[in-house]
């Protein structure tokens, strides 16, 4: 997208009367990435000499099956494949997983195979059985049937998931060692890779049509690997293994048109070409090289699409196995066997934008692009899983599915943990912007956000000058208008000493610096006062060398504006330097952690597929087999996308991995509480409708109170900062979001909603010894509680405003007055200035013996309040003060009181203080009386 050379400015308030404008350069943002997740800005490129990309990745892991390999999409259904086999043969845990991706990835069925003779290695007779394993899949669109390749086994069949019945299997010979199917819809064909070749079956008679042999450079047979199937133009590409080249085949003749000759960056290392894929629009062919599994040769070549004339190489990883592209946005994924990773490529630039780590350290099998461009890929482990208990796994001897969270493994049969594989869902958005005119001399871009917003600043302050900001694409979510931004300086410990207003109104934080508002099209200019003892807290003025972080945070000042936090730059105080031109910024590769979703998958008992009838002939594909569609299918013309089977023989074997961070557990569902407040409660409610509910009065050193109904626009719980007179009240020990620390200070606690939006959370009272005050609370002094909500997850509800204010009537155990209801027509919806939250770090996992087996661990565990804790609690000493500023938040279950609870923060010196239900938690009577009033915001 272009950008306005028209500028548009518009006057702000700002801290020392100084003005801030409203700027010109006119951007779209694309759409908000993340889920309180990691979301890490990727680099810049160039894509011609008028316009940029700007290229930004995040990524969620869900926890997977066993050892999976490979992919595959049913777009009528939104229903994702995964093919699993767990460790070497014999395969005793493995089958077909089907995911409903419509929403949250959740695991619907799993399809148990039949079981076979297995024969050890110099045996010469059958040593017990094995499952007869899939690893490659492919989804047939016209019939809804699923093929799969059984590698181990030399065999391919064919399963009915509407009737759970396998309707065909390949005869023996017809396929060895095969790896990969493709589906062609245009020539109604199949293709299969393996040893030897390609056989080819058609789709309706499932009859085996020709056979392609692959030879190497001396004439012996080859390996074909994974394929690209261009149905359009009736070609299919497929890398030869040991041959080094691709082959280009004709899907209606069979014929080999050309084979390219691949190049090795490295003559004397091997090259083992895997995987391939093209992009019509840039006219290329791409192929990944596992090259020799320690570094060298590990890339992705690029070849000319008409000619196969080499163009150029991109490194990536130490074993770089799977490849996939998104055609319609010029981008390229590509695993890491030997890490566990995933790369996003640009494609235009062939630049490696980002490396995604999934969660395990190796065994990146494959990734997937749907046609609506998300993207999925899968590994074989979860670093630090525990294992899990299924019955997708038989009896060595018997060949009867049982029920294990261990499997006999290696040459003295000991029990191994079954552990979960990873799969991670990839967002990707893509902004181009044209190259700003002209720029400051010095500026160069410092931060873009996960929406593909775009700040550019001069990184130097210089002493007693103005600070240069420009932002693009700072829109709401539906890109209706400009984002209202607070600019913070070192978190707000740099606060004017002139409160800045927005609008006219106080905020709703302290610490604020200044306010933005960006234009209709989402940009601004804007130049922030340089801070000095005068018009600042600041005890002595900066110095040369100082740093100074500026914080930009959007959210919850704005309805439906784009949650962004975190630092926009680090400023160093400096002399004036010498302007110079900027344009694109430079690619750089960024490292993107995928953050774990926080659900549990729930593996359900298998489904077995029954065999054909032996005089049986093969059904024709009914209408009956196509499932009814649980979302608009994409176009006809979308491009299936490749997926991989398993690497060569020489692929590392399963690790027994730890057990999963107390992070894995799912938040709990809580039926919503009473529709009314109870008659010791008040109520605020906000133009959303959720509802808070406090105690009439603060008594003792803890305040317990409820919400309902605080939840996101796309319905999941809403994360809410709690302050305590905007946050001019703070803690000695700053809380944390989830292990990691806020953007903005004065924040007393956090809670997370359920999935009801509903939470019970109990916070502590501000002491002297736990908070910033100079002496305790006294009788008249009041405490007003805000609940800011927009900023820290994304599509969340912007709330604010003092949902209640609590004022110290009496001391030494005197009555509390009695309190007048508030109206009903009451509300606070002032707009509020609060944190966002930085990526979740994944939590650490706990060290599991290699030689212990795990038992018993496929549910992660949960916590529940000890009785004896509550009895202590319960009976604890009263007093008017305060250990800490923890907060829990806690959720009733749908069956019991003692039910699971949420967590999201320690935010204090002590320790948590777990509520296992509503109102099960008893509140410590302290010595003062805190009374509760509700102001209108």
């Amino acid at each position: 997208m272009t950008s306005s050379p028209k500028p548009s400015r518009k006057l702000l308030a700002i801290a020392g009367a100084l003005s801030v404008v409203a700027g010109s350069f006119a951007a779209v943002p694309a759409t908000f990435a993340a889920n309180i997740s990691a979301s890490v800005p990727g680099g810049n490129s160039q894509n011609s000499t008028e316009e940029c990309r700007h290229i930004v990745v995040s990524a969620t892991q869900y926890q997977g099956l066993p050892g999976q390999y490979q992919l595959a999409y049913s777009a009528a259904t939104s229903s994702l494949y995964t093919s699993f086999s767990s460790g070497r043969p014999p395969v005793l845990t493995g089958g077909v997983g089907t995911w409903n991706v419509a929403s949250t990835p959740s695991l619907a069925t799993v399809y148990q195979f039949p079981t076979t003779d297995f024969t050890a290695r110099g045996a010469t007779a059958p040593t017990g059985k094995q499952i007869e394993s899939p690893y490659g899949i492919a989804y047939d669109e016209a019939t809804g049937y699923v093929w799969v390749t059984q590698t181990r086994v030399n065999k391919i069949s064919v399963f009915d998931p509407a009737t759970n019945k396998i309707i065909w299997s390949s005869a023996e010979g017809d396929v060895n060692h095969p790896r990969e199917v493709r589906i062609d819809p245009s020539s109604g064909k199949v293709f299969v890779s393996g040893s030897g070749g390609i056989s080819v079956f058609d789709t309706t008679r499932h009859a085996l049509v020709k056979k392609i042999e692959f030879t190497d450079a001396k004439g012996e047979s080859d390996i074909a690997m994974n394929m690209h199937v261009d149905s359009a133009d009736g070609k299919l590409y497929v890398p030869s293994l040991s041959a080094g080249t691709v082959k280009v085949i004709d899907t209606k003749s069979y014929e080999v048109e050309k084979t390219i000759q691949l190049h090795k960056e490295n003559a004397e290392a091997a090259l083992n070409p895997s995987d391939v894929t093209i992009d019509k629009s840039l006219k290329e062919i791409y192929v990944s090289s596992q090259g020799d599994r320690k570094g060298a040769n590990s890339a992705i070549t690029v070849y000319d699409l008409e000619t196969g004339a080499y163009k150029k190489t991109i490194p990536f990883g130490n074993q770089a196995l799977a490849l996939a592209s998104d055609e319609a946005r010029d981008l390229l994924y590509v695993t890491d066997y030997g890490t566990g990773n995933v790369g996003v490529v640009d494609a235009r630039t062939g630049t490696v934008i980002s490396q995604v780590s999934t969660g395990a350290t190796s065994g990146a099998n494959d990734v997937l692009v749907t046609a609506d461009g998300s993207v999925y890929a899968v590994a074989r482990s979860i670093e630090g899983a525990s294992a899990i208990e299924t019955d997708y796994t038989i009896d060595k001897t018997t060949g009867e599915y049982r029920t294990s969270s261990t499997e006999p493994k290696g040459k003295d049969n000991a029990d191994s943990p079954i552990t979960p594989g990873v799969m991670v869902k990839i967002n990707t958005t893509v902004e181009t912007t044209a190259k700003p005119a002209a720029q400051t001399s010095s500026e160069e871009l410092v931060k873009t956000y996960a929406d593909g917003a775009k700040l550019y600043a001069v990184k130097d302050w210089t002493t007693g000058e103005t600070l240069k900001l420009r932002g693009e694409g700072f829109k709401t979510q539906d890109g209706s208008k400009g984002s209202v931004l607070a600019v913070k300086l070192n978190k707000g410990r740099i606060s004017a000493k002139e409160e800045p207003k927005l609008n006219g109104a106080e905020g709703n934080s302290a610490g604020v610096w200044a306010y933005i508002q960006a234009d209709e099209n989402g940009n601004f200019t804007a130049e922030l006062p340089y801070p000095t003892t005068e018009n600042s807290n600041l005890k002595e003025n900066l110095k040369s060398g100082d740093k100074v972080s500026v914080f930009l945070l959007s959210g919850s000042m704005v309805e439906g504006d784009t949650a962004r936090g975190g630092e926009a730059l680090s400023a160093t105080v400096a002399e004036k330097k010498a302007d110079t031109a900027t344009t694109c910024a430079p690619a750089e590769t960024t490292q993107v952690a995928a953050a774990p979703s926080g659900v549990i998958t729930t593996y359900p008992a298998g489904t077995k597929l029954s065999l054909p009838d032996s005089n049986e002939p093969t059904p024709a594909p009914s209408e009956s087999a196509k499932p009814e569609p649980t979302t608009p299918a994409p176009s006809e013309s979308a491009k299936p996308e490749p997926t991989t089977p398993a690497p060569s023989e020489s692929a590392k074997p399963e690790p027994t991995t730890p057990a999963p961070s107390e992070s894995a557990k799912p938040e709990p569902s809580t039926p919503a509480p009473s529709e009314s407040a109870e008659s010791n409660e008040v109520v605020h409610e906000y133009k959303d409708g959720a509802k808070v509910y406090f105690p009439k009065t603060w008594d003792g050193q803890k305040l317990t109170f409820r919400g309902e109904g605080f939840k996101t626009r796309d319905g999941k719980g809403s994360i809410i900062a709690v302050k305590l007179n905007k946050g001019a009240i703070s803690a000695k020990e700053e809380p944390k979001l989830e292990g990691v620390e806020g953007n903005s200070a004065g924040v007393w606690a956090y809670i997370k909603a359920d999935e009801n939006g509903n939470f019970t959370a109990t916070i502590d009272r501000p002491t002297v010894a736990n908070s910033n005050l100079t002496e305790e609370l006294k009788t008249g002094d009041s405490v007003a509680i805000y609940l800011l909500s927009g900023s820290l997850a994304e599509n969340d509800n912007a709330r604010g405003g003092v949902a209640v204010e609590y004022t110290f009537s009496t001391e030494n155990h005197v009555p509390a007055p009695k309190v007048s209801e508030p109206k009903a027509s009451e509300s606070a919806n002032a707009p509020v200035t609060n944190p966002s939250a930085a990526p979740s770090a994944p939590a650490d996992s706990k060290e599991q013996a290699k030689d212990q087996p795990a038992k018993d661990q496929s549910k992660a565990p949960v916590d529940s309040m000890n009785s004896e804790t509550q009895k202590k609690d319960n009976t604890a000493p009263k007093t008017s003060g305060s250990s800490s500023q923890n907060v829990t938040s806690s959720s009733n279950g749908s069956t019991s009181s003692n039910s699971s609870k949420s967590s999201l923060a320690n935010t204090g010196a002590s320790g948590v203080v777990i509520a296992a239900g509503i109102g099960v938690l008893a509140l410590v009577v302290g010595a003062t009386v805190l009374v509760a009033r509700r102001r209108k915001a």
